[in-house]
């Protein structure tokens, strides 16, 4: 077989010959693989390509009329939805009990518990979408992709199983009904902005990270089409304006995993849920469920990746940082002490209102600690960039990050089986919002204490899980490739050593953390900036890193 070199992007990574078909080629559409075309985004007609100029050709049209009246949300699902064939409503019915459950984490979602089922009632584009995931979550589940997909072997000439087929075929009929829609109404562009986030998801469970952020780009021009301008005098309707804050919390917490990645957050989503959260309340004085604490929080991260963004502009144009950078700084570490306040107070209201045999709290409330942990360390240290040796000053905050990782840890294991019983699904395989491997990562990388940090990586080891595109496993092993670029020979002979990775049991995790003193290793050592490029799937396990001192 020989690559060829005018061929549709699936057949050149392949390295087969390609009959370079028009839209799509033959070869792929013969053994039901998705052709990716002649240009960016396949350019040629292939289905995520007419997905990418779904949403493009909605976004230029200038009509913007205001919403028809619908029903507000609420939270049951549809029980029976016309149409569907029996394999169809098979895997719909798999997404309620599993996929819908599964995706959103530890933390209640609006977007997951109620907007997805209502729109799906109503909006073909959504419900095709949706059955898309679907049958996705289960093969990944079937074959075990769902931790590591980019170690996947390409299929060669071999065809796609029953749940590859479908889910083909129900996103082509998505991509199908999201081209119907003729006028850019608020309506057309929240089940576009739905389906845009359920093929995000879709294409992070294939571990593919390019197309996720393509979607995720060409979701944030028509998230900011849907926000009313100054000049917009027509109100906005209760139930349209709680659609689009819970498509925006979808969005902000697909942007807050991301930035991971080392090169920041989105920029342009920055703004947008910057503008949207000025419109939400202030922090309540009690938090009346976890899912409030978890937004509140997230409101901060939002804030702090703002400020951070604005100190390194001001500090790349050699400016002093502006005053008012300091008093941003200063408000918003009030409101982080202020938010755990609020938070410990809160927990035992919240515990109360608890459902019965429900983890929320007892597993949330833990990884809510962790992560106000690294935001404390983030605000302090917003505003002196490039200066690696100001974590230094933050050994008890990245003592209680591991402290916190280590009792969430132990409560997983009492919550959920770590190895499946045959037959039984792997409850720790995906997620697509936060865990404990960010805050871990981040402990890894600027945490210079020799100890706290092989622990990081020891911890992230073992990580049964992956997060977004993000395996703990893979993240151990660039957090692990950081430290030794950093450290080279500076503790020779000192016997730290890189520890195995741990049992994900009770046993071999430290119950607390005492004081290293250990010596750091010197300024001109350590690394400021990470950026990290993820292979694709049927790649192999080659990772990019980008790093500058």
């Amino acid at each position: 077989k020989t690559k060829s070199k005018m061929g549709c992007r699936t057949c050149r990574a392949r390295r087969v010959k390609c009959d370079e078909g028009k839209p799509a080629c033959q070869r792929c559409i013969s053994t039901g693989r998705v052709c990716d075309g002649y240009g960016i985004w396949g350019g040629g007609g292939n289905s995520y390509g007419s997905a990418e100029r779904a949403v493009n050709t909605l976004f230029k049209q200038s009509s913007r009329k205001a919403p028809s009246a619908s029903k507000t949300l609420k939270t049951t699902s549809p029980a029976l939805i016309p149409g569907l064939d029996q394999q169809e409503y098979a895997t719909f019915d798999f997404f309620r009990r599993r996929t819908a459950t599964k995706l959103p984490g530890m933390f209640s979602s609006e977007f997951w518990d109620t907007l997805v089922f209502q729109l799906s009632s109503r909006e073909p584009a959504v419900l095709h979408a949706v059955i898309a995931l679907a049958a996705t979550h289960r093969r990944a589940i079937a074959v075990g992709h769902a931790r590591r997909p980019f170690l996947a072997t390409d299929e060669k000439d071999v065809g796609l199983d029953s749940d590859e087929v479908l889910a083909l075929q129900q996103f082509n009929k998505a991509v199908g009904h999201l081209q119907r829609f003729k006028r850019k109404t608020q309506e057309s562009l929240r089940a576009t902005l739905v389906s845009c986030i359920i093929f995000i998801c879709i294409e992070l469970l294939k571990g593919k990270v390019g197309p996720s952020q393509a979607h995720f780009q060409s979701g944030l021009k028509l998230l900011q089409e849907i926000q009313p301008g100054e000049s917009d005098a027509s109100p906005m309707q209760p139930h349209a304006k709680s659609v689009d804050n819970h498509v925006a919390e979808a969005f902000a917490r697909l942007n807050i995993q991301s930035s991971i990645s080392g090169g920041g957050p989105d920029q342009s989503c920055m703004m947008i849920l910057h503008k949207l959260s000025e419109l939400e309340p202030e922090a309540p004085l009690v938090f009346d469920s976890i899912s409030s604490a978890r937004r509140h929080l997230d409101r901060l991260v939002q804030q702090v990746h703002r400020l951070s963004a604005e100190a390194k502009q001001a500090a790349l144009n050699c400016q002093v940082v502006p005053s008012r950078l300091v008093l941003d700084q200063e408000r918003l570490q009030r409101s982080v002490t202020s938010w755990l306040r609020t938070f410990t107070s809160s927990l035992p209201r919240m515990e109360t209102f608890e459902p019965e045999g429900s983890h929320r709290i007892t597993l949330g409330a833990p990884l809510l600690l962790l992560y106000h942990a690294m935001i404390s360390i983030m605000v302090a240290t917003s505003l002196r960039c490039g200066d690696e040796t100001i974590y230094d000053s933050h050994t008890a905050s990245f003592a209680t990050i591991l402290e916190q990782a280590t009792n969430l840890w132990n409560k997983i294991v009492d919550y959920v089986p770590v190895t499946p019983r045959p037959g039984q699904p792997d409850h720790l395989s995906f997620t697509v919002d936060l865990g404990f491997i960010p805050p871990l990562y981040f402990t890894a990388l600027r945490c210079r204490v020799p100890r706290f940090r092989r622990l990081a990586i020891g911890l992230l080891a073992s990580t049964p899980h992956r997060e977004g595109v993000w395996d703990g496993a893979v993240t151990a092993a660039i957090a692990r490739k950081i430290v030794e670029m950093e450290e080279g020979g500076f503790y020779s002979g000192a016997g730290i050593k890189f520890a195995q990775p741990f049992s994900f049991s009770h046993t071999g995790i430290p119950p607390s953390l005492p004081p290293d003193d250990v010596p750091r290793v010197p300024r001109a050592n350590r690394i400021n900036y990470v950026s990290v490029e993820l292979p694709e799937p049927g790649t192999g396990d080659k990772v990019i890193l980008v790093c500058k001192r």
